[in-house]
């Protein structure tokens, strides 16, 4: 048995996180695995951000079909902005996070504590969540089951959630 370098509790050899703080055993500089909660509202901030555009590009089409003035403007206005939020989700995918998750103080670690890059986080948040919303989300819900809080998706790509 080792000790947890945070908090001192016994930890099975070749565990990566204690299960009491959640803090990383080889390398508490790490973090702490986010909590299921903190997770669920970044999906949820990341979901809104969608919403709202999809919200405001429905009000803008029903204005529009109603007087047609000003459909040049407005059209550029909500393209500029959802190519803006679409770049800024990029430029933060670089950053092994998203939007939401950078909101809530997450991001998104490899196995080996480097920081997610690009292309893993395209693929964990593009292919791997659809995965694990296939089947009734039960990837989605793993996390709350899973020792590591791990979903389909961070184990396809071997990655984790920190605070």
């Amino acid at each position: 048995m080792a000790l947890c370098p945070s908090c001192n509790s016994e930890v099975l050899a070749g565990v990566r996180w204690c299960s009491i703080c959640h803090s990383n055993v080889i390398n508490p500089d790490l973090g702490h695995l986010a909590s299921p909660g903190k997770r669920l509202g970044a999906y949820l901030l990341d979901s809104l951000v969608l919403v709202m555009g999809v919200v405001v590009f429905g009000a803008f089409v029903s204005a529009v079909g109603v007087n047609g003035s000003g459909a040049g403007m407005g059209g550029v206005l909500i393209f500029a902005l959802l190519v803006a939020y679409v770049g800024w989700s990029l430029v933060l995918f670089a950053q092994g996070t998203t939007p939401g998750k950078k909101l809530l103080g997450m991001r998104v670690i490899r196995e080996d504590g480097r920081t997610a890059g690009f292309w893993v986080m395209l693929i964990r948040e593009w292919i791997g969540k659809w995965i694990s919303g296939l089947l009734l989300s039960l990837g989605f819900l793993w996390i709350l089951f899973d020792r590591e809080n791990q979903g389909w998706h961070d184990k396809l790509v071997r990655t984790y959630v920190v605070c």
